[in-house]
Protein backbone atom coordinates (compact mmCIF):
# COMPACT_ATOMS: atom_id res chain seq x y z
CA UNK A 1 0.00 0.00 0.00
CA UNK A 2 1.22 3.15 -1.10
CA UNK A 3 1.66 5.79 1.97
CA UNK A 4 3.88 8.46 0.75
CA UNK A 5 6.38 9.91 -1.91
CA UNK A 6 10.18 10.93 -0.93
CA UNK A 7 10.64 14.28 -3.45
CA UNK A 8 13.75 13.36 -5.51
CA UNK A 9 15.99 16.13 -6.24
CA UNK A 10 18.33 15.74 -10.17
CA UNK A 11 20.22 17.89 -11.85
CA UNK A 12 20.33 18.52 -15.42
CA UNK A 13 21.36 15.12 -18.03
CA UNK A 14 25.28 15.19 -17.61
CA UNK A 15 27.57 14.85 -15.16
CA UNK A 16 25.62 17.29 -12.68
CA UNK A 17 22.46 14.91 -12.81
CA UNK A 18 22.35 12.50 -10.07
CA UNK A 19 22.78 14.24 -6.48
CA UNK A 20 26.02 13.67 -4.88
CA UNK A 21 28.00 15.38 -7.96
CA UNK A 22 26.03 18.57 -7.99
CA UNK A 23 25.47 19.32 -4.06
CA UNK A 24 29.41 17.80 -4.30
CA UNK A 25 29.94 20.90 -6.35
CA UNK A 26 27.48 23.07 -4.39
CA UNK A 27 29.24 22.61 -1.36
CA UNK A 28 32.79 23.37 -2.74
CA UNK A 29 31.46 26.13 -3.91
CA UNK A 30 30.05 27.35 -1.29
CA UNK A 31 26.43 27.78 -2.31
CA UNK A 32 25.37 24.42 -0.44
CA UNK A 33 22.52 26.08 1.35
CA UNK A 34 20.96 28.21 -1.32
CA UNK A 35 20.67 24.66 -3.57
CA UNK A 36 19.18 22.95 -1.05
CA UNK A 37 16.78 25.33 -0.48
CA UNK A 38 16.07 25.88 -4.35
CA UNK A 39 15.77 21.87 -4.34
CA UNK A 40 13.72 21.77 -1.99
CA UNK A 41 11.38 24.78 -2.98
CA UNK A 42 10.81 22.59 -6.69
CA UNK A 43 9.85 19.02 -4.99
CA UNK A 44 6.99 21.37 -2.95
CA UNK A 45 5.87 22.78 -5.90
CA UNK A 46 5.28 19.26 -7.17
CA UNK A 47 3.77 17.82 -4.35
CA UNK A 48 0.65 20.41 -5.19
CA UNK A 49 0.08 17.37 -8.48
CA UNK A 50 0.16 14.54 -6.12
CA UNK A 51 -2.73 12.70 -4.30
CA UNK A 52 -3.87 14.15 -1.11
CA UNK A 53 -3.78 11.89 2.44
CA UNK A 54 0.04 10.73 1.91
CA UNK A 55 3.22 11.75 3.70
CA UNK A 56 5.38 13.75 1.51
CA UNK A 57 9.72 13.50 2.51
CA UNK A 58 11.73 16.63 1.40
CA UNK A 59 15.88 16.02 2.77
CA UNK A 60 17.48 18.74 3.94
CA UNK A 61 21.35 18.99 5.24
CA UNK A 62 21.81 19.82 9.22
CA UNK A 63 23.69 23.05 7.25
CA UNK A 64 20.82 23.97 5.33
CA UNK A 65 18.09 24.07 8.64
CA UNK A 66 21.10 26.00 10.86
CA UNK A 67 21.63 28.51 8.32
CA UNK A 68 18.00 29.37 7.51
CA UNK A 69 16.07 31.52 9.87
CA UNK A 70 12.94 28.43 10.88
CA UNK A 71 10.51 31.04 10.70
CA UNK A 72 11.43 31.74 6.54
CA UNK A 73 11.89 28.04 6.07
CA UNK A 74 8.16 27.33 7.60
CA UNK A 75 6.69 29.65 5.12
CA UNK A 76 8.10 27.31 1.82
CA UNK A 77 5.94 24.77 3.29
CA UNK A 78 2.13 25.08 1.73
CA UNK A 79 -0.14 26.88 4.21
CA UNK A 80 -2.64 24.88 3.47
CA UNK A 81 -1.88 21.10 3.29
CA UNK A 82 -5.29 19.34 1.98
CA UNK A 83 -4.58 16.51 4.44
CA UNK A 84 -1.14 15.88 3.23
CA UNK A 85 1.84 15.51 5.90
CA UNK A 86 5.08 16.71 5.12
CA UNK A 87 8.34 15.16 6.62
CA UNK A 88 11.89 16.80 6.25
CA UNK A 89 14.35 13.89 6.49
CA UNK A 90 17.91 14.88 8.18
CA UNK A 91 20.65 13.95 5.33
CA UNK A 92 22.66 12.24 8.13
CA UNK A 93 25.82 11.85 6.20
CA UNK A 94 26.58 15.60 7.04
CA UNK A 95 28.71 15.72 10.40
CA UNK A 96 27.05 18.25 12.68
CA UNK A 97 30.07 19.44 15.48
CA UNK A 98 26.48 19.34 18.09
CA UNK A 99 22.83 17.81 17.24
CA UNK A 100 21.82 20.29 20.40
CA UNK A 101 21.92 23.58 18.04
CA UNK A 102 19.39 21.89 15.45
CA UNK A 103 16.50 21.16 19.10
CA UNK A 104 15.08 24.83 18.71
CA UNK A 105 14.89 24.55 14.72
CA UNK A 106 13.33 21.11 15.49
CA UNK A 107 11.05 22.15 17.65
CA UNK A 108 9.71 24.87 15.61
CA UNK A 109 9.05 23.18 12.73
CA UNK A 110 7.35 20.19 14.80
CA UNK A 111 4.98 23.34 15.86
CA UNK A 112 4.36 24.20 12.54
CA UNK A 113 2.94 20.81 11.79
CA UNK A 114 6.28 19.06 9.93
CA UNK A 115 7.81 16.04 10.55
CA UNK A 116 11.06 14.75 11.64
CA UNK A 117 12.60 11.54 9.96
CA UNK A 118 16.31 11.01 9.99
CA UNK A 119 17.56 9.46 6.97
CA UNK A 120 20.47 7.13 6.05
CA UNK A 121 20.75 6.15 9.92
CA UNK A 122 23.81 3.65 10.49
CA UNK A 123 25.75 5.68 7.55
CA UNK A 124 27.55 8.15 10.11
CA UNK A 125 28.89 7.42 13.25
CA UNK A 126 27.26 9.88 14.85
CA UNK A 127 23.56 8.43 14.26
CA UNK A 128 22.50 7.73 17.71
CA UNK A 129 23.46 10.87 19.34
CA UNK A 130 21.38 12.60 16.49
CA UNK A 131 18.49 9.87 17.19
CA UNK A 132 18.79 10.62 20.94
CA UNK A 133 18.79 14.63 20.93
CA UNK A 134 16.39 14.85 17.89
CA UNK A 135 14.22 12.48 18.56
CA UNK A 136 12.72 12.07 15.00
CA UNK A 137 9.21 10.83 14.18
CA UNK A 138 10.53 8.57 11.46
CA UNK A 139 13.71 6.75 11.37
CA UNK A 140 15.31 5.49 8.02
CA UNK A 141 17.58 2.77 7.64
CA UNK A 142 20.17 3.04 5.51
CA UNK A 143 19.64 0.47 2.43
CA UNK A 144 23.68 -1.01 2.95
CA UNK A 145 21.94 -2.87 5.76
CA UNK A 146 18.26 -4.07 4.06
CA UNK A 147 19.78 -4.78 0.55
CA UNK A 148 20.85 -8.60 0.50
CA UNK A 149 20.02 -8.87 4.19
CA UNK A 150 18.23 -11.79 4.02
CA UNK A 151 21.31 -13.56 2.67
CA UNK A 152 23.70 -12.30 4.88
CA UNK A 153 23.69 -13.14 8.61
CA UNK A 154 25.98 -10.18 9.99
CA UNK A 155 24.18 -7.87 8.41
CA UNK A 156 20.93 -8.86 9.84
CA UNK A 157 22.08 -8.91 13.48
CA UNK A 158 23.19 -5.21 12.91
CA UNK A 159 19.43 -4.73 11.21
CA UNK A 160 18.33 -5.86 14.31
CA UNK A 161 20.22 -3.45 16.20
CA UNK A 162 19.15 -0.51 14.62
CA UNK A 163 15.47 -1.78 14.50
CA UNK A 164 15.84 -2.09 18.22
CA UNK A 165 17.23 1.23 18.88
CA UNK A 166 14.23 2.97 16.69
CA UNK A 167 11.78 1.48 18.27
CA UNK A 168 13.08 1.80 21.65
CA UNK A 169 12.71 5.44 20.38
CA UNK A 170 9.00 5.19 19.55
CA UNK A 171 10.05 6.27 15.91
CA UNK A 172 8.25 4.91 12.86
CA UNK A 173 11.24 2.89 11.23
CA UNK A 174 11.13 3.19 7.15
CA UNK A 175 13.86 0.48 5.48
CA UNK A 176 15.20 1.62 2.52
CA UNK A 177 16.73 -0.16 -0.31
CA UNK A 178 14.30 -3.25 -0.49
CA UNK A 179 15.41 -4.70 -3.70
CA UNK A 180 13.62 -8.67 -2.89
CA UNK A 181 10.91 -10.18 -1.70
CA UNK A 182 13.01 -12.03 0.69
CA UNK A 183 14.73 -9.35 2.28
CA UNK A 184 10.77 -8.12 2.36
CA UNK A 185 9.88 -10.56 4.93
CA UNK A 186 13.12 -10.60 7.08
CA UNK A 187 12.02 -7.03 7.36
CA UNK A 188 8.50 -8.08 8.57
CA UNK A 189 9.72 -10.42 11.02
CA UNK A 190 11.66 -7.93 12.59
CA UNK A 191 8.64 -6.12 12.41
CA UNK A 192 9.35 -2.65 10.02
CA UNK A 193 6.24 -0.67 9.39
CA UNK A 194 7.25 0.46 5.81
CA UNK A 195 9.96 0.42 3.24
CA UNK A 196 11.03 1.86 0.33
CA UNK A 197 13.20 0.38 -2.70
CA UNK A 198 13.26 -1.27 -6.29
CA UNK A 199 10.71 -4.05 -5.40
CA UNK A 200 7.58 -1.65 -5.87
CA UNK A 201 9.23 0.69 -8.27
CA UNK A 202 12.50 2.08 -9.35
CA UNK A 203 13.68 5.45 -8.20
CA UNK A 204 14.07 7.94 -11.14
Amino acid sequence: MLVGYEMLSRGPEGPYQQPDEFLQVSMENGILTQVDLSCLKTCLAATNTLDQGLKFHVNLFPSTILETAVGDLIKLFPTERKNKTYCIEIIEQQRVADYLCLRDQVRALREAGIVLGVDDVGFGASFLETLILLEPEIIKIDRGFVTGAALDTERQRQLRRLVKVAQALEAEVVAEGVESTADLELLKDMGVQYGQGSLWGKLM
